[in-house]
C-alpha cells in the first residue's frame, strides 16, 4: 500500500517515445525512489532525473515494487508527468495582503477557489507569483541549491515598512536579501507590483524599481499591475481601495517611460513594463508589440493586447493569400458572437469586418459587463458562465442572438471545462442552444478556432 508521501508521486501521464515508456513505466504506478533514496519534491525531482545512470524503484497498482537500472543520456528527461506537480504539500500563503483577490471572493464558490499558494516550486512549474515570506531560511535555502529559474516573486514594495503593511506579514522584511542570494546563485527573477494607489505607486514605486535595479541582471522583468477591486471587499470587511482613473494611470506610465529609458541605457532593454489596464485607463495608445521584448510577462495581463494585435494582424494577411475558391459552409452569413471583456473589447472589435470577410460570416463583439465580481473587474478571465450567457441571452431577447458563441479558453479552469461560478462547459452549452466555440486567448486562437470549426484555411501557419 502507498502512504500518504508516496501519493504525491503518482504517475499520471507518460510521455509518448519517452524513456519511462521504454522501459514500460505506466499511468497509476508510484516513483517510489530514486538510487534508494525517497523524492523530496518536484525540485530534488528535477536535479536527480539529470544523472546518466540511476536505478528507480516503483510501486505497482497491485503493491509490489518494481525495480529498473537505467542509463541514458545526461540531462535527458524521463518523460514522467505526476498528478500533484509539485509531488508534495504545497505551501499556503499565511499573509494578509490588502489587495489579495481571492479575499475579495463571495462566499459559496467552490473550496479550491479559496486556496493561496505561495510556493516557489509552484512559481517554477506554473509562474506563480511567490513573496518569499512564507518559508523559513532552510527551506529556502534547500530550494535555492537546485539553482532552478527563474522564480517570480511578488515584490509589491521593497521599502520594508511598506511592504509589511501591504501583505500584513512580519517577515516582510527579508525580501531584498533573499532575492539578493538568489542571483548570487544564479537564480533569475521576475518581479510583480501589484500597484495600490496611495500605497505603493509614485515615489514608494520610484524607490523600489531603483532598489530592483541595483540587483543587476539576475532580475529579468519587472511588471506593474493594477490592483483588482470586486464589490464583496466591503462585505468582507476589507481596507477600502482605490482604484487606477485616467490621471492616475498616466502618472505611473510617465513612470514607467522613465525607468524603460533609464534601463535601456544601462542594460540595453526596457525590463519594466505596465499591464494593458494601465493604457486603457490613461486613455493613452499601446506600445508596440516589440517593446514589450518577448512578452516576458505575458500570463500577467503584460502585453497581452499588443501582442493579439500583431498575431491578428498577420494571422488575417496570411489567411488572404489562401482565399479558398469557395465559402462553402453550413454558417455562410450566420452571426458568430465574440466574447470579450470590457477592457479588451475595442481592441477586438477592430477586426471583425475583416474576420467577417475572410469566413464569409457575420462577426460581432460582444462586451460583458461582470455582474458576478462587480464592474471594476473589467478583463475576459474573470468573466463567469452565467455572466456571459445572461448577456447572450439578453441579446438574443432583443433580436440581435447569434448562431455561433466565441469564448476564449482563460475563462475557464486551466486544466477542466468550468467556469468561476461552476457552470461547466456542457450547461453554458445546453443553456445557450448553439454552438460554442473555445479559442485560446493568445496571438490569434481566434482565427485558429475558426479554421477548425469551419474547416477553412488549412495548412496556414501563423
Amino acid at each position: 500500500m502507498a502512504n500518504k508521501r508516496e501519493e504525491f508521486r503518482r504517475i499520471k501521464e507518460v510521455v509518448p517515445g519517452s524513456i519511462a515508456e521504454e522501459i514500460g513505466v505506466e499511468p497509476g504506478y508510484i516513483l517510489v525512489s530514486i538510487d534508494d533514496v525517497e523524492v523530496r519534491d518536484v525540485f530534488d525531482y528535477r536535479i536527480r532525473e539529470r544523472a546518466s545512470e540511476m536505478l528507480l524503484a516503483f510501486r505497482l497498482p497491485d503493491g509490489q515494487i518494481a525495480e529498473v537500472e537505467l542509463e541514458k543520456d545526461e540531462d535527458e528527461e524521463l518523460g514522467l508527468v505526476f498528478e500533484d506537480p509539485i509531488m508534495c504539500n504545497c505551501t499556503s500563503c499565511a499573509n494578509k495582503c490588502i489587495f489579495c483577490f481571492i479575499d475579495q471572493n463571495p462566499k459559496g464558490m467552490r473550496e479550491t477557489l479559496y486556496f493561496k499558494d505561495d510556493d516557489m516550486r509552484m512559481s517554477f512549474l506554473t509562474g506563480n507569483y511567490v513573496t518569499l515570506t512564507n518559508l523559513s531560511d532552510k527551506e529556502f535555502e534547500r530550494i535555492i541549491g537546485y539553482h532552478l529559474s527563474p522564480i517570480n516573486v511578488s515584490v509589491h514594495a521593497t521599502d520594508p515598512v511598506v511592504r509589511e503593511k501591504m501583505i500584513n506579514n512580519k517577515f516582510a522584511y527579508k525580501l531584498m536579501p533573499r532575492l539578493k542570494k538568489m542571483i548570487e546563485n544564479g537564480i533569475t527573477i521576475n518581479c510583480q507590483i501589484v500597484c495600490c494607489p496611495g500605497y505603493n505607486n509614485g515615489p514608494v514605486l520610484d524607490q523600489t524599481i531603483h532598489d530592483l535595479a541595483q540587483l543587476g541582471e539576475g532580475v529579468l522583468s519587472i511588471a506593474v499591475v493594477p490592483v483588482g477591486v470586486t464589490k464583496f471587499r466591503e462585505e468582507n470587511g476589507l481596507v477600502k481601495l482605490e482604484l487606477f482613473n485616467k490621471k492616475t494611470a498616466g502618472e505611473l506610465l510617465d513612470q514607467v517611460a522613465y525607468w524603460q529609458d533609464y534601463f535601456l541605457k544601462t542594460r540595453g532593454q526596457r525590463i519594466f513594463f505596465a499591464a494593458d489596464e494601465f493604457y486603457v485607463r490613461a486613455e493613452r495608445p499601446l506600445p508596440k508589440a516589440e517593446e514589450y521584448e518577448g512578452y516576458p510577462q505575458l500570463e500577467n495581463g503584460v502585453g497581452m493586447l499588443s501582442e493579439r494585435d500583431a498575431a491578428m494582424t498577420k494571422g488575417i494577411a496570411l489567411r488572404k493569400k489562401h482565399l479558398p475558391k469557395t465559402f462553402s459552409h453550413p454558417f455562410v452569413g450566420k452571426r458568430f458572437m465574440m466574447i470579450s471583456g470590457t477592457d479588451a473589447a475595442p481592441y477586438t472589435e477592430k477586426f471583425a469586418k475583416d474576420i467577417s470577410l475572410l469566413y464569409n460570416i457575420d462577426l460581432v463583439v460582444l462586451a460583458v459587463l461582470n455582474e458576478f465580481f462587480g464592474h471594476t473587474i473589467t478583463v475576459s478571465g474573470l468573466l463567469t458562465g452565467g455572466d456571459i450567457s445572461n448577456a447572450v441571452l439578453a441579446e438574443r431577447e432583443a433580436g440581435r442572438g447569434p448562431d455561433v458563441v466565441i469564448i476564449t479558453a482563460n475563462m475557464m479552469k486551466a486544466d477542466e471545462d468550468i467556469f468561476l461560478d461552476d457552470m461547466t462547459l456542457p450547461q453554458f452549452k445546453e443553456r445557450l442552444g448553439i454552438p460554442v466555440i473555445v479559442a485560446e486567448c493568445e496571438g490569434s486562437g481566434a482565427l485558429k478556432a475558426l479554421d477548425t470549426f469551419l474547416s477553412m484555411y488549412k495548412g496556414v501557419e501563423d
